[in-house]
């Protein structure tokens, strides 16, 4: 069984995540990745604006760790102020041809002279969920090739000053393991429900698994028109869904609706 570095496999999660209106894979055409290059002070497609911008701040200058990500490739990202942390959120695709299970992303910020200023690490949401081939039965979450994935990071230190910032370098780290593709959970049509108080998000959920789950959740990320995430907001419940069942949810609200969003699924297996 090969590995891209090592994360517990019984730390597997149960994730799916299905787009609003399909993956902004248009959006996927910057360099990062491996020593391929950088992302960084390009403010979009040529030269559009922040409206359109791939990586914001659009002064920043985002790169991959040399041999540290191997088929996951970031093409967008938001670094901005929250109302208690410094947020960070990246879109990243699988530009391989292996499927990359149980994913995380950690990424280190450094001043304009270097510096390292803070690092955070979370873990990736994916499309797909998969069978381990070896007759355990185990599900694994796995962001297949060709997939778009986002992830979160809402926890920096509240005092770094963005307009200082210089450089990004991400890495990732995930199994390479012997899996199958399964029916999982998806989520139906997500529509937004914007009011002076925010904009929310709003769906059902659907358990495509022959097992039931409980505690669903879903995460949605409000992005731009290139596939760049713009903020993120949740909905949790407690409710068990038996195989072919449903969950309704509405998400909190969030002050960056964006025009478009990716919806991410999660839940745990019933035992």
């Amino acid at each position: 069984m090969l590995m891209k570095r090592f994360l517990p496999l019984a730390a597997l999660p149960l994730v799916l995540a299905c787009s609003n209106s399909g993956e902004s894979d248009a959006a996927a055409t910057g360099g990062a990745g491996g020593s391929a290059g950088s992302l960084g002070g390009m403010g979009g497609l040529g030269g559009a604006t922040t409206a359109r911008a791939l990586i914001v701040p659009e002064t920043l200058n985002v790169s991959a760790k040399t041999g540290y990500n191997g088929v996951l490739h970031l093409f967008a990202l938001t670094l901005r102020k929250g109302p208690s942390n410094t947020e960070l959120y990246a879109a990243l695709k699988n530009d391989g041809d292996m499927k990359a299970c149980a994913a995380s992303l950690s990424v280190e910020l450094f001043d304009k002279t270097e510096q390292s200023v803070a690092a955070g690490i979370s873990g990736v949401l994916t499309k797909h969920a998969y069978r381990l081939t070896d007759g355990s039965g185990t599900i694994a979450a796995c962001v297949g090739p060709g997939d778009v994935t986002m992830a979160a990071i809402t926890d920096l230190p509240a005092d770094i000053a963005l307009d200082d910032l210089g450089f990004a370098v991400y890495q990732s780290t995930y199994f390479a393991l012997d899996v199958v593709p399964i029916d999982g959970l998806s989520i139906g049509p997500v529509k937004s429900v914007t009011s002076s108080a925010g904009t929310a998000f709003t769906g059902t959920l659907t358990n495509g698994l022959d097992v039931a789950v409980r505690n669903p959740s879903v995460t949605v990320f409000p992005v731009n028109e290139v596939g760049r995430p713009l903020g993120v907001t949740s909905a949790s419940g407690t409710a068990d869904i038996s195989p072919g069942g449903t969950w309704a949810f509405e998400t909190e609200r969030v002050d960056t609706p964006g025009v478009d969003s990716m919806a991410y699924p999660s839940a745990t297996i019933v035992k």
